[in-house]
């Protein structure tokens, strides 16, 4: 696993159970809490999960370093547990070792930050840091994330314009199935011709950019999750394969 990525202190204790938000700051004041053999009082202190011994009053703890995967999705397949049947699940392109890892490490299990449609492909992110899929997953934190679009319809020059700025303003967007109507949020769109483009939006409701598209008259026929953040898809990743972020990325993912 990563092996340079540090994390603070009070951020692991509490995501492995060790300590509580309320409680951190007291179990460094009572309790002999040790870093590669000195004292840590400071709960922004930073750990290296893969390098560091930690110990709490001379008493070892094994804290593995969690998992962090970019994974190319393929189309056709469903971001679940559980084979439909019809599509496979992207947790069988995932390999077996990690979730060995994680089940002998007594991690969080593996899961997808976030989820992508059966016909999306792109950046897909799996980890077992629930902290981490909840701030780049959670709408809230206003997280970008690109996608590169194929239209069924060319759009002239005056009408790409006409959309950008629709685009990076906001507009209506209707119901589908049981989700709500909404007010899209402003997002940045690009074009790369006349039928494809870059679009970056910062929130995930349910087939937004192809509801989004849909709404302005035209159809999504092809579409890829190109960055999440800052980090981009390594595109010399193969459609289904997966790899673990490096800690520069992770670092990117982090900020």
């Amino acid at each position: 696993m990563n092996g340079l990525f540090k994390e603070r202190l009070d951020t692991v204790f509490i995501r492995r159970g060790i300590s509580t938000h309320r409680r951190v700051r007291r179990l460094l004041q009572k309790h002999n809490v040790c870093v590669n053999g000195s004292r840590v009082l400071e709960s922004g202190f930073r750990l290296n999960l893969a390098l560091d011994k930690i110990s709490i009053d001379g008493i070892k703890k094994n804290l593995a370093p969690d998992i962090y995967l970019m994974m190319n999705k393929q189309a056709d397949s469903i971001c679940s547990t559980k084979d439909d049947g019809l599509y496979k699940t992207v947790y069988s392109f995932v390999p077996k070792k990690y979730f060995e890892y994680a089940k002998e490490n007594s991690l969080q299990k593996i899961h997808t930050v976030g989820r992508l449609d059966t016909d999306t492909e792109g950046l897909l992110l799996f980890t077992t840091n629930g902290d981490f899929s909840h701030s780049l997953a959670n709408p809230l934190f206003h997280v970008k994330k690109t996608y590169y679009v194929e239209l069924e319809k060319t759009e002239s020059e005056a009408q790409r314009k006409i959309l950008e700025e629709k685009f990076s303003e906001g507009f209506f967007i209707p119901e589908e199935k049981n989700e709500k109507e909404f007010i899209s949020r402003p997002s940045i769109l690009e074009w790369d011709s006349e039928n494809s483009c870059r679009l970056t939006i910062t929130e995930g409701k349910f087939h937004q950019v192809k509801r989004m598209f849909s709404a302005q008259g035209n159809k999504v026929v092809f579409l890829k999750r190109i960055s999440i953040g800052s980090l981009a898809l390594d595109e010399k990743l193969a459609p289904g394969n997966s790899r673990e972020l490096s800690n520069e990325e992770l670092s990117l993912l982090f900020k």
